[in-house]
């Protein structure tokens, strides 16, 4: 097994960014993000990168047999209440900047580079490379006029937002659930203050979390029957998913990572009467909250990843 650098980037409080740490010897795992590059970070030039292990032992890159994964860029709230274009918001900038340029070392075997993880974020782009693979997507569409929504997609149909799917307001963090839409409920509304993605109602009578791990893929399931449309905003929901078998989605995940150009993923798939339908990706999803069956796999294989020589 070789002795090259483990680079974890994210932040260790986040469960699941301990979970994968915990099966890396700390003599060869560096952790970090933007809001703690040091120690880390010993130094830089355009040359040569130099960082340090969790122990104090100094990896020199370039270095063929590092590897690395990327949970989060920061941790959640660290620029909370930043203003734009304040020096503070400049600090957090740099650092940001900083990070990128550990993050595009080119002699780091990344489980998903940086540039294809902003890439895959982006929900057009997922639904764009799961309609040329053939996977059956929501009939999707982005449009100013709500008479041509409910023409195209029916009615209901439903909205998510292009960006953040959370925002804080009134000292709270506010969550935006997937929820029934009718043109009538929206008149009024600005659609072009936030662009909203429209898609057609899809009646699900199972959800799936698929989690790719490069060539493998684990799925949970959950009955959708007296669930709300977004599985998410009942709390119960969480922990009631259930280890499952589905070969077909189970390759599909794999092939859509795949051409996106992640090596891991959190889908998420439903069951409808005609079979699965691709609803999402996230190339840095949660995955411990789903069984151990699933979880517990999809830990130790990209921990593994990490480990093995190239």
């Amino acid at each position: 097994m070789t002795d090259g650098a483990v680079l974890l980037v994210g932040d260790l409080a986040d469960p699941h960014m301990r979970a994968v740490a915990d099966l890396i010897p700390s003599r060869r795992r560096i952790v970090l993000d933007a809001a703690t590059l040091e120690p880390a970070l010993a130094r830089m030039t355009p040359e040569q990168i130099v960082v340090r292990s969790v122990e104090g032992r100094l990896f020199a890159l370039p270095d063929s047999q590092a590897r690395g994964w990327i949970r989060r860029l920061a941790p959640a709230g660290w620029d909370q209440g930043v203003p734009l274009g304040s020096h503070r918001a400049a600090v957090l900038a740099s650092r940001i900047t900083l990070l990128a340029a550990i993050l595009r070392e080119p002699s780091v075997s990344w489980l998903t580079p940086v540039d294809r993880l902003y890439a895959a974020e982006n929900k057009m782009v997922q639904y764009r490379a799961a309609s040329a693979a053939g996977f059956r997507v929501p009939a999707t569409m982005i449009a100013l006029d709500l008479e041509e929504l409910a023409g195209t997609l029916g009615e209901p149909f439903v909205l998510k937002p292009l960006g953040p799917g959370n925002f804080e307001a009134d000292d709270r963090q506010h969550v935006v659930y997937v929820k029934p839409q009718c043109a009538a409920d929206l008149e009024g509304v600005d659609l072009t203050s936030a662009p909203f993605l429209a898609q057609s109602l899809i009646v699900a009578r199972r959800h799936l979390r698929v989690v790719t791990v490069r060539d493998e893929a684990w799925v949970a399931e959950l009955a959708a029957a007296d669930l709300p449309l977004d599985w998410r905003s009942h709390p119960p929901a969480h922990s009631a998913f259930q280890a499952g078998k589905r070969p077909e989605v189970q390759a599909a995940a794999i092939r859509l990572a795949a051409d996106l150009g992640v090596g891991f993923s959190a889908q998420d798939w439903v069951m409808d009467d005609d079979g699965p339908v691709f609803l999402d990706l996230n190339p840095g999803g949660q995955w411990l909250f789903l069984p151990e069956e699933v979880s517990g796999p999809a830990t130790r294989v990209l921990a593994d990843w990490l480990l093995a020589a190239e």
